[in-house]
């Protein structure tokens, strides 16, 4: 059928109406996509049917309220700044959808295309920008176009057709179980140790995270039953660097945690500490919510920062005569050392506060396969002996 530059309805051989149209939107790959609609009785019927459609197909395009590249990120920035994700998060997004809007910005939303995303990667990895940058700015732009899309704003996402540099393997370290004890015992060798020595025992003994361990409050721990429930964390602003107390990223029922006996009597000696030296600053001891009720803080009751903590774990794990390492590469040491305990995944990861799978990605490497041991079960059951009935 020769193309009409006015779209009009036609009569079919069966007599029936239908139309035809090119679709202001292409194809996810570029091609003209077009509408077509069949089986109706009257002319005017179809007619009716195509003002609808061609009326809907041009909405979708957003030019009508002039959208732009970077309208559509900066309203997926909105949405997540609305929605309380974390001052981290944010930044995370804000420096991505910049990048993008530098390249992209005044384009009109629809003439972005794969083939664009694809040269502009490539271009930014030739001005060393890392693979891992890339791919946060891939991801973010795809996450901005779905939202559109999902909002009835735009029909494609060209980021879902675009290729990001493949994923390079982060090289993680971490201690073998008689490196932490190591570390350990040289910290509490210290005469002054820089950082409460329960403190370490905690981050290596639960596996959490620095800011989660740090947001720790004494009516969290429960010293006769041995537990501690996570459920906040204290974090840095990412530009002022002000601590502020958030919420755990771990869902509730991961917030409960058992602890060592050993890390136990370490807590009960840091509240005994503590509380000398609450008398000690008298009415200079904190009061306002920050840091009232806090496990873990300077002698004065003041919170400490998750920075320090990083940079004094770097620097005692090289006076042990250890590789640096930071909080994080503790956390990487516990779950290891679990697992290769055989302790089973859906444990590690309660105690991790991560789902199973993401435990098993990361740690496949140390999981036990125990590959000799299935072949003999399962070959047992196939051989054996048939039993008859009674």
């Amino acid at each position: 059928m020769k193309r009409a530059s006015v779209p009009t309805p036609r009569k079919d051989s069966a007599g029936k109406w239908s139309f035809v149209f090119d679709s202001a939107t292409p194809n996810p790959d570029g091609t003209r996509r077009q509408v077509r609609r069949r089986g109706f009785v009257t002319k005017g019927a179809a007619q009716t049917a195509l003002d609808v459609a061609l009326r809907e197909d041009r909405s979708l395009t957003g030019t009508v309220d002039g959208l732009t590249v970077g309208s559509v990120l900066a309203q997926f920035v909105r949405t997540k700044r609305l929605a309380g994700k974390a001052p981290g998060t944010l930044a995370f997004y804000e420096w991505a959808a910049s990048h993008a809007h530098a390249r992209w910005g005044g384009w009109p939303a629809l003439k972005l295309t794969a083939d664009h995303l694809d040269a502009a990667y490539l271009a930014m990895l030739g001005e060393a920008m890392s693979v891992r940058s890339v791919q946060a700015l891939h991801k973010t732009v795809k996450a901005a176009y779905a939202l559109a899309v999902n909002k009835g704003q735009l029909v494609r996402n060209p980021a879902a057709l675009a290729t990001p540099p493949a994923t390079v393997e982060p090289k993680r370290c971490w201690y073998s179980p008689a490196q932490v004890g190591t570390f350990l015992r040289y910290v509490a060798g210290l005469e002054h140790p820089p950082l409460p020595t329960a403190l370490l025992d905690t981050l290596v003994d639960t596996g959490g995270r620095r800011g989660e361990v740090l947001g720790l409050r004494w009516e969290d721990i429960d010293l006769d039953a041995g537990t501690a429930t996570i459920t906040r964390q204290i974090t840095a602003h990412p530009t002022t660097k002000a601590l502020e107390v958030r919420p755990t990223k771990r869902p509730r029922s991961k917030s409960i945690v058992g602890l060592h006996p050993g890390t136990v009597a370490a807590l009960r000696q840091r509240r005994a500490q503590q509380h000398q030296d609450r008398l000690l600053m008298g009415a200079g001891w904190p009061k306002d919510s920050l840091h009232t009720g806090l496990v873990f803080t300077w002698p004065n009751g003041e919170a400490i920062h998750p920075d320090t903590v990083t940079r004094v774990v770097g620097r005692l794990s090289v006076q042990a005569g250890l590789p640096h390492l930071t909080p994080h590469g503790l956390r990487h040491a516990f779950a290891s050392a679990a697992l290769s305990a055989r302790v089973p995944v859906e444990v590690v990861a309660a105690r991790l506060g991560n789902t199973a799978r993401v435990v098993q990605e990361v740690y496949a490497h140390v999981i036990p396969a125990d590959d000799q041991a299935a072949a003999q079960v399962v070959g047992d059951l196939y051989r054996a002996p048939l039993v008859t009935g009674l």
